[in-house]
């Protein structure tokens, strides 16, 4: 049986103060920026980086994606979806289960309740905190992403911004 990496990554700090025309718009605040690349940089550092991001077409999210990318020099390919923006669990797992890649890791960005009740229904788990540039990874014994559905991962763990670097 194979396995499958999902790795859950909830957007960095967003900037309330901005200017901005509507939510989707909403940049990174400069506390987003930096976790952004910490986490991206740190992935990167202990062999955890994704081979391909399917990010939210929110612009805090898809700039998430960018920075950690960028900073952590991950190898992977990107694309985004208004599909997850304001997107429910289902939906969401009905997204993973088409991805049609061979790829063992792949990672969603995405926003709240989003990231903590998609970890909650695919690992039979109870509420997970989930503060923002958190990432989850949750592992699957299937072959195939379509195989992927609720209570079958098991989280393997849930990495915060302040566990990893203080503050």
């Amino acid at each position: 049986m194979g396995s499958k990496k999902l790795y859950i990554f909830r957007h960095g700090k967003s900037d309330w103060k901005a200017k901005f025309k509507n939510d989707h718009e909403r940049p990174l605040a400069e506390r987003g920026i930096e976790a952004s690349k910490n986490i991206g940089a740190h992935l990167q550092k202990v062999g955890q980086s994704p081979e391909s991001v399917i990010s939210s077409s929110a612009k805090r999210a898809m700039d998430t994606a960018l920075l950690a990318m960028e900073f952590g020099q991950w190898q992977s390919t990107m694309t985004s979806t208004r599909d997850l923006y304001l997107s429910s669990v289902e939906e969401t797992i009905e997204l993973i289960q088409k991805i049609h890649t061979d790829e063992k890791r792949v990672m969603i960005v995405s926003h709240e309740p989003l990231c903590s009740s998609l970890v909650s229904e695919l690992t039979m788990g109870g509420h997970v905190k989930f503060p923002t540039a958190s990432v989850a990874r949750i592992d699957f014994k299937v072959d195939s992403w379509a195989d992927i559905d609720s209570d079958k991962g098991q989280l393997a763990w849930l990495l915060t911004p302040k566990s990893i670097f203080g503050g």
